[in-house]
């Protein structure tokens, strides 16, 4: 994944389908090796069941059953261009849902840190259109479920509360693994 993704709306790829409740869509992307790979973007159906109104916002290739791959690596020749258009699809999401906020899973420490990144590269832009929150270790509890920790598992380690993203050029104080989004 690339570090210096500069977030534009006005420069994402065509969707090729799109739901009706804009839960759904598909887009390509070109790869560096010269193939166009569908993409798929799915906001899930139910609230997180420790968040009200959070659905997860999920991205990725699609595999061969149809679900997203979200540990997926791919080499795609203009990173800008494919996280702008997962952007704006949940802008357009947003905006007909104004009550509801989407949460972007960081699935392990080095996606979280990119995804840190580029929202901080990319903050002025972003923070036009939204809030942006983030969560301490949230994936860790998510990923195996309320009752089910990773052994040994550190509470202290955990906030359970979102805290408000802000421009800032130094380390946070805490990783955060899970972003938040809210219509302004």
């Amino acid at each position: 994944m690339a570090i210096g993704v500069k977030i534009d709306f006005t420069n994402t790829y065509d969707i090729a389908d799109v739901s009706e409740d804009l839960k759904i869509l598909t887009f390509k992307s070109q790869l560096q090796n010269g193939h166009a790979i569908p993409l798929k973007v799915e906001i899930s159906n139910e609230a997180h069941e420790l968040l009200p109104n959070v659905f997860n916002l999920a991205f990725g290739p699609i595999n061969a059953k149809g679900h997203i791959d979200d540990k997926a690596e791919l080499p795609h020749t203009d990173y800008s261009r494919v996280f702008s258009t997962i952007l704006l699809s949940a802008l357009n999401y947003l905006n007909n849902n104004p009550e509801q906020y989407l949460g972007i899973d960081g699935s392990d420490n080095l996606r979280a840190y990119y995804y840190w990144r580029f929202l901080q590269r990319n903050f002025e832009y972003l923070n036009q259109f939204f809030e942006i929150f983030g969560l301490k270790y949230y994936v860790r509890i998510t990923r195996f479920g309320k009752r089910q920790y990773q052994n040994p598992f550190d509470f202290e380690d955990v906030f359970v509360h979102p805290d408000r993203i802000v421009k800032t050029n130094e380390w946070p104080e805490q990783m955060y693994n899970y972003f938040i989004f809210k219509i302004k």
